[in-house]
């Protein structure tokens, strides 16, 4: 049986949306090479998954404000920080490269004020074109060779293509790249797929080779519109790493701080960044690649708090 909590949360959603939130924080903190390379291979894909089976169509200016109200907050803050710490002065939030950055919409405005802002952009765009515009949501009934196409289409555009397309260029354009996965959690729930519940054994077998495949393939991103040997290559392998990341997420318990980050991860995305920064003040160089660890258990509380009291923040209509 599916296990679930009292309100009946999928306690592996929770678990692996959860995991997936911190692989992220540890990514833009850690210069390690090979935990990158672990990272990216997978961590990306499986919240787009993620994001598939938990997808409902529902009014596109409700999608829209469920997005741009917790950007709009949280580079605020964001803001406020890089001003007391001298980062930037006063009469830059008046430049239109402020302006820019809060937007961030593609490559070449400098650094985000909401860090990991492309991943949004690509959902937006996703929901909005399998469903939320109504007009579109035909659409949902051909993801299947839609998928098909797209994934020629990527395996295929780095032979053809040479210049910076509107899929490097722009962050909304990163749905392309990511709709195989999105789509693949429309399949998972159109087919009641639930993880099966393998034995130890089989999950240490298969522990092994979620780290042998990013060491076939090389180095990964969807931001960056890298996939190593080739996309298609890409997909299965991502595809499989996110699927045993489920089977492995299905063996943990519910903990309430587990679904509290899993409501939570606008937030995360949003204030992980200036927490780490701040954090790296203060603690010895030594502590630096550990600081990820601290970022969830600080955000708890916030979560907490604004999913009682204004839950919007969190992308919560």
């Amino acid at each position: 049986m599916e296990r679930t909590d009292v309100k009946q949360r999928i306690v592996w959603i929770d678990w692996a949306k959860s995991i997936c939130i911190f692989l992220m924080v540890v990514g833009h903190w850690s210069s390690n090479d090979n935990v990158l390379l672990f990272i990216y291979s997978f961590h990306m894909p499986a919240l787009f998954i993620i994001s598939g089976i938990l997808y409902k169509p529902r009014p596109w200016h409700k999608s829209m404000l469920s997005f741009a109200v917790p950007v709009a907050f949280f580079s605020i803050i964001n803001i406020a920080f890089l001003l007391l710490t001298g980062s930037i002065c006063i009469e830059n939030l008046f430049s239109k490269d402020v302006f820019f950055r809060l937007f961030h919409y593609r490559y070449g405005l400098g650094e985000g004020f909401y860090c990991g802002d492309w991943f949004l952009w690509a959902l937006l765009g996703l929901r909005l074109f399998y469903g939320d515009i109504s007009y579109l949501s035909a659409l949902r009934k051909y993801y299947i060779p839609i998928v098909v196409s797209v994934i020629v289409y990527m395996s295929l555009e780095s032979h053809f293509l040479t210049i910076d397309t509107i899929f490097r260029g722009a962050y909304v354009g990163r749905l392309v790249p990511a709709m195989p996965f999105f789509c693949l959690g429309f399949f998972l729930k159109d087919n009641s797929w639930k993880p099966w519940g393998f034995s130890v054994y089989t999950l240490l077998a298969l522990s092994g080779l979620l780290l042998v495949m990013p060491i076939i393939n090389g180095n990964t991103s969807i931001n960056s519109n890298i996939y190593g040997i080739s996309y298609s290559v890409f997909f299965v392998f991502a595809s499989i790493s996110s699927v045993i990341l489920f089977e492995l997420s299905n063996c943990l318990p519910a903990l309430r701080f587990v679904t509290v980050i899993s409501n939570g991860t606008l937030l995360v995305l949003g204030l992980h960044i200036p927490i780490m920064k701040f954090l790296d003040m203060f603690f010895p160089s030594c502590f630096h690649e550990f600081l990820p660890l601290a970022v969830l258990p600080i955000c708890y509380f916030p979560i907490v708090f604004l999913y009682k009291k204004c839950p919007l923040l969190l992308g919560k209509i």
